[in-house]
């Protein structure tokens, strides 16, 4: 099955945010749209430019509470900032025309939990999850 067709039965809008939003506005986000586990970061044209994942931002505003064992850790408990400075910027993204099947398992490696579909100018228009993809499978298993 094509992103498009996929989209098209079943329409999933991606929670989207500014490079500039602060980490408090990005957890907002989150508790807003409990079913969301990422948040794409988009320019002022709309062009998803980076990602950011429940986890990871998760553990940047939880570091506190976590005794501090690396310089990583450490630097994650100082560090506030913006999503900018802690967004993924490589985000795996697919596009309309993609079939599902040859994209789901680099996203599955990377334990990525939604696959955004992307136009050709890198807009988001709507974002596959992969809880979706496995309760149609366990359907038509029954």
């Amino acid at each position: 099955m094509k992103a498009s067709d996929w989209l098209a039965a079943h329409p999933a809008d991606g929670v989207t945010l500014s490079p500039e939003a602060t980490l408090p506005e990005a957890a907002a986000m989150f508790l807003a749209h409990p079913e969301v586990r990422d948040l794409y970061v988009v320019d002022a044209d709309g062009r998803v430019v980076g990602h950011l994942g429940f986890r990871r931002l998760a553990g940047l505003l939880l570091a506190h509470l976590r005794p501090t064992h690396s310089r990583r850790q450490l630097v994650e408990r100082v560090t506030a900032g913006c999503v900018r400075e802690h967004m993924d910027d490589h985000v795996l993204c697919m596009r309309p025309d993609e079939r599902i099947s040859e994209v789901l398992h680099h996203h599955m490696e990377r334990r990525i939990e939604d696959i955004p579909v992307v136009d050709a100018d890198r807009r988001l228009l709507g974002v596959i999850r992969v809880a979706d993809l496995l309760r149609k499978a366990i359907d038509q298993a029954d």
